[in-house]
């Protein structure tokens, strides 16, 4: 593994990225957005866990092309290989689009299904809403001339 030419190993921790050649188990992983998994070939972004990474174990978070945090997981040396130094400059920041993301969900029945839920309950609660409204508009709302 190269590492990068830093001043301090606290950069030097901080300033690597990697590409996963194996993904790690599902106890190793700390976060995982839904609908996503960490897949070979994803590009993660070292953060080293304080005060020091387990030994023989790195800590990686995989962001999007939006840099939106999609998972956080500890790897083993031998599942990942060492990329280059994170870009640190905007220019390297293609459209303001990050330049290693991780790849996106695979469509599957169950991210169309969640999907339509998150469709159907929102158009229901827009429905029930309507609903209250015209119910104390007729109760509620008769215009004064009219009350006696």
């Amino acid at each position: 593994m190269q590492t990068p030419s830093t001043s301090t190993p606290e950069e030097s921790a901080w300033n690597r990225i990697f590409e996963i050649l194996r993904p790690p188990s599902r106890d190793r992983i700390h976060f995982l957005r839904a609908g996503h998994q960490i897949q070979t070939g994803d590009f993660a972004w070292a953060s080293p866990l304080c005060p020091n990474d387990k030994e023989g174990m790195v800590h990686l978070t995989g962001y999007d092309e939006r840099m939106l945090n999609i998972w956080y997981a500890d790897l083993e040396l031998s599942e990942v290989r060492y990329v280059g130094p994170k870009p640190t400059d905007t220019a390297e920041f293609p459209n303001g689009r990050n330049p290693f993301p991780v790849k996106p969900p695979a469509p599957s029945v169950a991210l169309y299904f969640g999907r339509l839920q998150l469709f159907l309950l929102s158009r229901w609660l827009w429905w029930k809403t309507r609903q209250i409204r015209r119910e104390n508009l007729l109760n509620y709302g008769k215009p004064k001339n009219q009350r006696a």
